[in-house]
C-alpha cells in the first residue's frame, strides 16, 4: 500500500530532522545558560537560569524519547525484514507477511516482499509448464514405445503366417494347384493386412509428428460420405450395409480431405466389420457458428459398456481373435479419434437402445 504525504510526516528522515532540530535548539539553551551565569550581578537571575535548565533537560528527555521510538520502529523493522530475507534466500514462499510500521522503510518492505511475491510465482509457472512439458515428453516417448511394441507384435502374425504357408509350399513337393492356389490366396490376404497396417501406423504417426504439415481447405464432407456409401453398395451380400444419409446437400467444413475420408471409411468399416448390423445412419444432429455436429449409428449388437472408455486406444480389440480373422489393423477408431483432434473437433460414443453411436464435431468452413 503507497502511503500518501500525511502518512510519511513520521519517517525516518522526519525523525532525523526534527532530532537534529532539538540538539540545535538543546546547544542554544545551554549557550543560555552559561551566558547568563556569567551575568550574576542582576538580581533574580538564579530563577531565569533554573527554568533555562529545566527546560532544557526536558528537552533532552524529549529527544531522548523521539531517538527511542525511532530506534524501536527501526529495529523492529530490521528484523521482520530479516526474516523475509532469510525465507527469500531459501526460496520458500512467504506466507504471512509480518506488519511494517507505515514510514518508508516499511513501505520499501512490502514492495520488496510483494516483488518477490510476484517472482516466485512466476518461478512456480515456470517450473509447473516445465514438468507439464517433461511429462508431455515422457508420455509420448511412452506411448511411442508401446506403439513400436504393439507393431512388432501385431506383424509377427502375418509374416509367420505368410512363412509357414511358404514353407510348407517349399517342401511339400507333391501339393496339388488347388491346394498352392488356396495357399497363395491366404498368404495375398496376410499381405494385405501388413500392408493396412504400415498404411494405419503410417497415419497415426503423420498426425502426431507431422500435424503441422498436413494442409486444410474446405471439403465437401456430403461428396466424401457419397462417395463412401457407393463403395459400400458393391459389397458383397454378407458385408454390404444400408449407408442412410440426412445431410444438407452441401456441407463444407475446414479440413484435409484425406483425413475425413479416412474417418467416415474406418467407422464404415467398423460397422461392417464388427456391428452385426444391417443399417448405417448418419445425419447432422446440430450447428453452432462455427461447428457441426454428426452422428454415426449402427443398428447392430453394439458393445458392453465396459468396453466404450477403451474403443479409441491403439490395438484396442474387444474380441480379438474375430478382429484378427476380419483383417482388423486394431488402429481404426484411433486415427479416428486422433483425425478428429487434428480438425480441432471431438468425438464421443455410447450404446443406442439397438447399436452403436458415434457423436463427432468438425469445424464449419471459413
Amino acid at each position: 500500500m503507497v502511503m500518501d504525504s500525511r502518512s510519511k510526516v513520521l519517517s525516518y528522515r522526519s525523525g532525523m530532522y526534527v532530532l537534529l532540530m532539538l540538539l540545535l535548539i538543546l546547544l542554544i539553551g545551554g549557550f543560555i545558560v552559561y551566558r547568563y551565569s556569567l551575568l550574576n550581578n542582576v538580581d533574580g537571575t538564579h530563577y531565569i537560569d533554573e527554568g533555562i535548565f529545566y527546560g532544557i533537560i526536558g528537552i533532552l528527555i524529549a529527544t531522548m524519547a523521539i531517538s527511542l521510538t525511532i530506534s524501536v520502529r527501526l529495529t523492529r523493522n530490521l528484523n521482520s525484514l530479516r526474516r523475509v530475507a532469510r525465507a527469500m534466500e531459501e526460496g520458500v514462499d512467504i506466507g504471512k507477511v509480518p506488519e511494517f510500521a507505515n514510514d518508508e522503510l516499511g513501505e520499501l518492505s512490502r514492495y520488496i516482499i510483494a516483488l518477490y511475491g510476484r517472482l516466485h510465482e512466476a518461478s512456480s509457472n515456470v517450473q509447473l509448464e516445465h514438468d507439464k512439458a517433461l511429462h508431455e515428453q515422457q508420455e509420448k516417448l511412452r506411448i511411442k514405445r508401446q506403439l513400436t511394441n504393439n507393431i512388432n507384435h501385431e506383424l509377427k502374425t502375418p509374416v509367420a503366417a505368410i512363412q509357414g504357408y511358404l514353407e510348407t509350399m517349399i517342401n511339400s513337393k507333391d501339393m496339388t494347384a488347388e491346394e498352392r492356389d488356396a495357399f497363395i490366396v491366404k498368404c495375398y490376404a496376410h499381405c494385405q493386412r501388413l500392408t493396412q497396417l504400415l498404411h494405419d501406423v503410417s497415419t497415426i504417426t503423420r498426425l502426431e509428428d507431422g500435424s503441422v504439415c498436413i494442409a486444410k481447405e474446405s471439403v465437401d464432407l456430403c461428396a466424401i460420405i457419397d462417395e463412401i456409401r457407393s463403395e459400400v453398395a458393391l459389397l458383397p451380400d454378407d458385408k454390404r450395409m444400408r449407408v442412410n444419409v440426412e445431410l444438407p446437400q452441401v456441407l463444407n467444413v475446414e479440413g484435409n480431405s484425406t483425413l475425413l475420408m479416412s474417418i467416415f471409411k474406418n467407422l464404415t468399416d467398423n460397422a461392417i466389420a464388427y456391428s452385426g448390423g444391417r443399417d448405417i445412419f448418419i445425419k447432422l444432429a446440430a450447428e453452432d457458428s462455427n461447428f457441426y455436429t454428426i452422428t454415426f449409428a449402427d443398428n447392430g449388437i453394439g458393445i458392453d459398456p465396459e468396453h466404450i472408455g477403451h474403443i479409441f486406444e491403439r490395438f484396442y480389440r474387444i474380441d480379438k481373435g474375430r478382429s484378427r480373422k476380419l483383417g482388423g489393423t486394431g488402429l481404426g477408431l484411433s486415427i479416428v479419434k486422433n483425425a478428429i483432434l487434428f480438425h480441432g473437433g471431438d468425438i464421443s460414443v455410447c450404446n443406442r437402445k439397438v447399436g452403436l453411436e458415434f457423436t463427432l464435431t468438425l469445424p464449419k468452413a471459413k
